[in-house]
């Protein structure tokens, strides 16, 4: 917690040190209070001074209690605005910091862990910066004020106070102690909560269609119920504050009267001092239960700050290189002895794959289910980086690379097709924002997603998050533009039209074709790449056979075995 007050409070330091002067003002007006109140008692009513020295007095506690409001206006304005630009300063960070990772940092930390520790971790420290400016120097100053003047009225009631005082603070210390691991835990119990809700919007439709919505909700009803029982096991924990805070004041109360009431007889005390130290005991019990609330909030936020600095302190396992053009070379891309793995303690993904692909060629890469088809997307484009071998990217290493480089070098459709609210441009112009309209439809003429003309607002129609309002194939179609549009050397398509028929199929092949770029299709459909420069089976992770697709026909029994099994004839040429 206080690694992110550091940094982040730096440049509103002075904030943070005015704000609580004000409220040390609004403080010493209110420990004067008792003060004034027993010299009222002592001078005023009990004493000969009359009617005007209790008046005035009693316009000084009216000043006092004006000035006090305005200090504590000022600081409560300044604690706002400084909570705010810390939250607001952390938030960017933080964001920013999510988009520097790798996919493999990204994949340990899930997306409903990360939203909730964006959203309700950052917000528990923001408030925590809040209180910081407004109770955390007030409070205790009046409890050691309070115990000060105690021992200035009287020595024995001094010594009530203070292990009044101290008392206090163990109970504080201990509770603070038992409820930091709750929230943590209620923390990550709100992790789950999150990740079925996200579950559930994004597969709404397959919830529908096997109408499972019972079970969600039990689901959902079951990770709920845990959070309830953690929060309540908090709320127990935290409940225990009040009742004994009130018990040890009260008791000190109590025994302030008993010895007072002694000490007035002796004339060791007045009826004012009396009444001033139940004020000031008053006094620390209203901060007592401030405090109550602090000790609350604080431990949420040093639960929550963990959690943020869990994240900040991941670093991107890729690393950038220093290269920002290539050699040049007749290849476009190489793997040799390639093998990578998601989880360490997983068997890997592929194994000891290795293939050339020359400049301006089409290769095609099919395999069953789990073969390590998009892993390899996944490398090329240097989501992760391989556990052994080596990529090489037009001459060098991949990863000598600036990440730029790689990024400009490879255009990219994924298995699943993502679109961002907004128009068909704007999502097109998330690959080259200097586009131009003309530039934007030859993308879209090349993907054969000319169905946007039909549209009422042709390429300013609307799309849905997600593009929900829109087909399979026409997100397809528009994430292929998109990445045509991007103008990358080597253009790879991974099982991208999959919802497409064969004919729009077999026009998008043939457009593609055109465009004279290296291009890799990953494809289940055999007919889809069978008129590349070069195929690549895989089987388990591994390359069983590369060759054309006549020489795969009469070598390769899983290739035939993949065609025969689509319907494809086996005797004929590709198209």
């Amino acid at each position: 917690m206080f690694r992110l007050y550091k940094k982040y409070l730096k440049k509103n330091l002075h904030w943070v040190i005015i704000g609580p002067i004000f409220k040390l003002f609004e403080a010493i007006f209110e420990l004067a209070v008792p003060l004034i109140i027993k010299n009222i008692i002592d001078n005023g009513i009990n004493g000969n001074l009359g009617r005007n020295y209790i008046l005035k007095q009693g316009g000084l506690l009216l000043i006092f209690a004006t000035t006090g409001l305005c200090s504590t206006l000022v600081c409560q304005f300044i604690a706002s605005r400084v909570s705010q630009r810390f939250g607001t300063d952390v938030r960017n960070d933080y964001f920013k910091h999510i988009n520097t990772l790798s996919f493999k940092e990204l994949d340990y930390l899930s997306a409903s862990s990360i939203i909730t520790r964006q959203t309700n971790d950052i917000y528990n420290v923001e408030k925590s910066v809040a209180m910081l400016i407004r109770l955390v120097i007030r409070s205790p100053f009046i409890v050691i004020g309070a115990t000060a003047l105690a021992f200035y009225i009287d020595m024995t009631m001094g010594f009530v106070f203070l292990i009044t005082g101290i008392l206090l603070f163990a109970v504080f210390f201990l509770i603070m102690k038992k409820t930091y691991p709750i929230n943590k835990s209620v923390s990550k119990s709100l992790d789950r909560v999150s990740t079925i809700t996200i579950e559930n919007l994004d597969g709404v439709r397959q919830v529908r269609a096997f109408r499972k919505e019972e079970y969600e909700i039990t689901r959902f009803n079951k990770q709920t119920d845990e959070l309830s029982k953690k929060q309540l096991s908090l709320g127990k924990n935290n409940s225990l504050l009040n009742p004994l805070t009130f018990i040890i004041v009260n008791a000190a109360i109590v025994l302030v009267m008993y010895i007072g009431m002694k000490k007035i007889k002796r004339i060791d005390l007045t009826l004012g001092d009396i009444q001033a130290l139940i004020n000031y005991l008053n006094q620390i019990l209203v901060a007592i239960i401030a405090v109550t609330n602090l000790v609350t909030i604080f431990t949420k936020a040093a639960a929550s700050s963990s959690r943020i600095n869990e994240v900040f302190d991941l670093e991107s396992s890729i690393k950038d290189g220093k290269y920002e053009e290539g050699l040049n070379s007749e290849y476009a891309f190489e793997f040799n002895n390639v093998t990578f793995g998601y989880n360490e303690k997983a068997n890997s993904s592929i194994t000891n794959v290795s293939f050339k692909v020359k400049k301006g060629q089409t290769i095609g890469i099919i395999g069953g289910t789990g073969s390590g088809k998009s892993t390899i997307v996944n490398l090329l484009n240097r989501f992760y980086d391989p556990s052994n071998g080596e990529i090489i990217l037009d001459g060098r290493n991949i990863k000598d690379y600036k990440l730029s480089y790689v990024n400009k070098s490879v255009g990219c459709v994924l298995q699943k097709s993502v679109l961002f609210n907004g128009t068909i441009k704007e999502n097109l112009l998330y690959a080259n924002e200097n586009a131009t309209d003309s530039e934007i439809e030859n993308a879209l003429n090349t993907a054969q997603a000319s169905f946007y003309k039909d549209m009422p607002d042709g390429l300013n129609s609307l799309v849905l998050q997600g593009g929900k309002n829109l087909s399979g194939g026409q997100r397809q179609r528009l994430c292929i533009a998109r990445a045509i549009l991007k103008d990358s050397p080597i253009l790879v398509l991974d099982d991208s039209s999959s919802a497409l028929d064969y004919q729009t199929d077999y026009k998008l092949r043939t457009a593609i074709k055109t465009l004279n770029k290296t291009t890799v299709i990953i494809s289940q459909r055999a007919s889809s790449i069978a008129y590349a420069d070069m195929i690549v089976v895989l089987d388990g992770g591994k390359v069983d056979s590369i060759g054309t697709h006549k020489e795969l026909i009469k070598e390769s029994k899983l290739y035939k075995e993949i065609c025969l099994s689509q319907e494809m004839n086996v005797e004929e040429e590709a198209i």
